[in-house]
């Protein structure tokens, strides 16, 4: 008996898979019971029908004692108040079971300040990114691109372009306008988006600045500075995101003090990984992501920072990848999947991190390196994205893309603006190649020909109304003065050019008509001096179309130098075509009120290139 009593003991509740289900260590909001339970055993074996007491400790309990079961347990219900705990007690044995409480006020604050501080950190990320990209210049970036012609080089512009833009996302949104319009190789396009993907490491490292304690100063220097009209309004935008950004860690790891001792997240890894891919996809952001988890620094172990960091690698690339596959040309959709097969190579080839000795410290700085060691591999891949891209383009073909303005890039000003532009000179293209046909028609009274440009200016039309809804959304966003100029600028154009698409359409090609219908022939001379006329006109379209290829000034100046020269040449044909008339010339007769409109109407063609070279210019 002595020997039974001495080999009696109480032991934590386990399951058959040796989880412990004894309530111990277990969270449970204030206020709320929970199931305590404990197993008496005899050496190894389970004993039944003992009686086990239970004492409380600030809480209350269900009953004061419990008899064990044929598995030896005893069990009874807790209600904890702060800092409650139970002591099971029987034959001079005893065990602690303390479960931790979370008062729910407490956990109510925490939850609000999580919603609060995401909401910071996105609104800060969106002022550091339109600071940066107004601070950084469009003459800065244009330079950056012209440096892609090398490989080095176009990983070091992908780098800067990233920091600039203060995003790997808008740096790839701008890759597929350049990309649609073959300005840049698929191979060169993964290259700096591989640079990118570090310099988008820039933001996190500076949010694992340990400046948290000064944010509302930050935040208040910025704001002073944005509210200047000046340069410096730009580096206050910056500060003013970060320094939100600042407040929103120190916000959430504020209310999370009281809870560091309680809160022990043991989530799985594999949940962890595919969750933070999907955060990361919402926010548009790795930087929003790992910011929230700099957040719980003193909380997380390494167990749970690894799948996050790899995960939101993965994630920033998606994206890409669904604005490349929704609306753009196959050649942006190789772009979409080659990112993605190239985060998927940098987060497979940093799974050493699981190496990485327990011990290691999860800090604010660790995990902003660890987010910038996934994307160093870039360097080390760039040979890789040649034969990459060589495969894909085999894949995808190099069709061209259906929509030209896809509203997935007015999240940019720069790149919607860019493929305004282009819009604008397809356009211009169009209206040359009508005005072209426009004299072979006349000449050889093709009517089927004339059907043709007719159907062209409805390009024309589609392409204007398209280009006032797509500018108008983008003046609906905040732009700077330049930005805002230039869409005003691309609205005038736009009508200048569908103007000269209706004379072509509608007045002149319906003088063509009439003149095949009626059978009428142009004199020798008359059809001289109109074709004389059109070769000036024609002139002066091919030399605006050049000046709107790189908005050239200087070209766009030189054209206007001529317009007197041009108004001297009309006024002679005029005046030519009045004298055979009074000559009595029988061709000049019948067409004579086609041959005065149609030079009319070329004059007013070349008023409206002028406007255009004045747009460029900004004299309109």
């Amino acid at each position: 008996m002595i020997l039974i009593f001495l080999s009696l003991s109480l032991n934590l509740a386990k399951d058959p898979l040796g989880r412990d289900i004894s309530g111990h260590n277990c969270c449970i909001l204030s206020g709320k019971s929970l199931h305590i339970a404990v197993q008496a055993t005899e050496g190894d074996k389970p004993l039944a029908d003992k009686w086990i007491k239970f004492i409380p400790h600030n809480g209350k309990i269900s009953q004061d004692s419990a008899k064990t079961d044929n598995a030896g347990f005893a069990s009874i219900r807790f209600t904890p108040g702060e800092e409650g705990w139970v002591e099971a007690k029987t034959n001079g044995e005893s065990i602690v079971i303390k479960p931790n409480v979370i008062p729910k006020q407490q956990l109510i604050k925490l939850i609000l300040s999580v919603i609060i501080g995401i909401v910071l950190i996105l609104m800060g990320l969106d002022h550091t990114n339109k600071g940066f990209s107004r601070l950084s210049g469009e003459k800065t970036k244009q330079m950056l691109w012209k440096m892609t012609k090398n490989p080095i080089l176009a990983y070091l512009s992908g780098i800067i372009l990233a920091v600039l833009f203060e995003s790997s996302t808008l740096t790839g949104l701008m890759l597929l306008g350049l990309l649609e319009s073959s300005l840049i190789k698929l191979s060169t396009a993964l290259i700096v988006l591989s640079g990118a993907s570090l310099g988008s490491t820039f933001t996190v490292q500076i949010i694992a600045t340990d400046v948290i304690q000064f944010s509302p100063v930050i935040v208040l220097i910025g704001f002073i500075l944005w509210q200047t009209k000046t340069k410096l309004s730009y580096i206050g935008r910056i500060l003013l995101g970060f320094g939100l950004i600042f407040f929103s860690i120190w916000l959430i790891r504020d209310n999370m003090q009281p809870l560091r001792n309680i809160f022990t997240p043991d989530i799985n890894p594999i949940l962890l990984f595919f969750s933070s891919i999907i955060l990361t996809f919402l926010f548009h952001s790795s930087a929003g992501v790992l910011g929230l988890m700099i957040a719980f620094v003193g909380v997380l172990d390494l167990s749970t920072v690894i799948p996050v960091v790899l995960g939101v690698n993965i994630g920033t690339s998606f994206s890409i990848l669904l604005g490349s596959t929704r609306f753009s040309s196959s050649r942006d959709r190789a772009m979409g999947v080659g990112y993605v097969i190239l985060k998927i190579l940098f987060v497979g080839l940093s799974f050493y991190f699981i190496f990485l000795p327990k011990g290691f410290s999860v800090t604010a700085r660790n995990i902003a390196n660890l987010h910038s060691m996934v994307n160093i591999w870039g360097l080390i891949l760039i040979p890789f994205c040649f034969p990459l891209a060589k495969f894909l383009n085999k894949i995808f073909g190099v069709e061209r893309s259906k929509l030209k303005l896809d509203p997935l890039f007015l999240s940019s000003s720069t790149v919607a603006i860019s493929k305004s532009y282009t819009v604008i000179r397809e356009s211009m293209e169009i209206t040359r190649i009508m005005f072209e046909d426009t004299l072979d028609v006349f000449k050889q009274n093709n009517d089927a020909l004339r059907k043709i440009i007719i159907s062209k200016d409805n390009i024309i039309d589609k392409n204007h109304e398209e280009l006032v809804s797509y500018t108008s959304k983008l003046l609906g966003q905040e732009l700077s003065n330049r930005e805002s100029a230039k869409c005003v600028t691309i609205l005038k154009i736009s009508n200048e050019i569908e103007h000269i698409g209706d004379l072509i359409s509608k007045n002149i090609m319906n003088y063509a008509e009439k003149k095949i219908k009626e059978s009428y022939f142009f004199s020798k001379e008359g059809f001289h001096e109109i074709k004389k006329y059109h070769e000036t006109i024609l002139l002066n379209i091919k030399e605006v179309e050049a000046a709107l290829s790189s908005m050239d000034r200087d070209i766009a100046s030189d054209l206007l130098l001529g317009q007197k020269e041009t108004e001297e040449k009309l006024k002679k044909f005029r005046e030519n075509h009045i004298n055979r008339l009074k000559e009595g010339k029988r061709e000049s007769i019948d067409t004579s009120a086609i041959h005065l409109d149609l030079l009319n109407d070329f004059d007013r063609i070349n008023y409206h290139i002028y406007n255009i070279s004045k747009a460029i210019m900004g004299k309109l």
